[in-house]
């Protein structure tokens, strides 16, 4: 077999790991969830009134348990294929200026309506950003990020601003990291033992989506946590260019990132708790 069939075999059979595993794990938690729903529905109708609104409450609990394991088994899944799927990503031109306006007005508007304070913020850059990308990948990078500000501050800012030199500036109104340890998550994909043990891998996954797509991370001085993003060159053709419909791309992705973000914050804090903590 040449080498370059074998680079092409590697590629599928490093797919298919990736998929499968989180397929396969995709699908219990979804027949696990399904027999709690149905046996709230056999209860609803056959227990009395007490009896249903005691088991209510234990269902509520195993339904946001079964969210916060499912998406902890995600995220131990992207990373555990991550190293070994490298690579193999189907990169697609992206317009990140466009794309990152229309994530925001997402994610904003789900947090208004879980009660959150947190905004995300795109501060734009006149030009438009030609990258190479794929959505999901920029999405988990996004949602990561969230995720991490929100368990930490609830309340507060993050910032995205696309450079002119072909980076992107993340930066958020939260406690931040110490430096060291910042660097090591984020620029040598190494957790120090106490955030390991604490189950903090939020940062991980961001470089892990980052190197994926060939970006470079690097974390920069400022209050809060400061991270820049530089891309790889790329120029998009012209005729592409005239052929791209922004609205019809924006109207898919928004949607695969309301799902995403749905799966985040319901893992982190609860399908049933209908508020936000910082309103509590």
């Amino acid at each position: 077999m040449s080498t370059e069939n074998k680079s092409l075999a590697s590629e599928r059979e490093n797919a298919l790991l990736h998929g499968g595993l989180r397929g396969r794990m995709a699908g219990a938690f979804c027949t696990l969830q399904s027999s709690v729903d149905a046996l709230q529905r056999y209860l609803a109708n056959s227990a009395t009134p007490d009896v249903y609104d005691t088991a209510r409450a234990m269902l509520e609990e195993m339904t946001d348990r079964i969210a916060a394991l499912e998406r902890l088994s995600g995220n131990a899944a992207e990373l555990a294929c991550g190293v070994l799927t490298r690579g193999a990503e189907e990169l697609s031109p992206l317009e990140l200026t466009g794309y990152l306006d229309e994530t925001a007005a997402c994610v904003n508007e789900e947090l208004a309506i879980r009660g959150f304070a947190t905004r995300l913020i795109v501060e734009k850059n006149a030009e438009p950003l030609w990258v190479l990308a794929t959505t999901g990948l920029v999405d988990g990078i996004v949602v990561n990020l969230l995720s991490n500000l929100l368990q930490a501050q609830p309340g507060s800012k993050m910032y995205l601003t696309p450079g002119p030199e072909r980076t992107l500036l993340y930066r958020d109104e939260g406690p931040g990291l110490q430096k060291e340890t910042a660097v090591a998550l984020l620029e040598q994909g190494k957790a120090p033992l106490r955030l390991r043990d604490n189950g903090s891998i939020g940062l991980l996954l961001v470089r892990e989506y980052a190197q994926a797509m060939g970006w470079t991370v690097r974390v920069e001085p400022g209050e809060g946590l400061c991270i820049r993003f530089a891309f790889p060159d790329f120029e998009m053709p012209a005729a592409r260019r005239a052929l791209w419909d922004a609205a019809a791309e924006n109207r898919t992705r928004t949607g695969l990132l309301a799902s995403r973000l749905n799966r985040e914050l319901d893992g982190v804090f609860g399908v049933c708790a209908g508020k936000a903590p910082e309103q509590e």
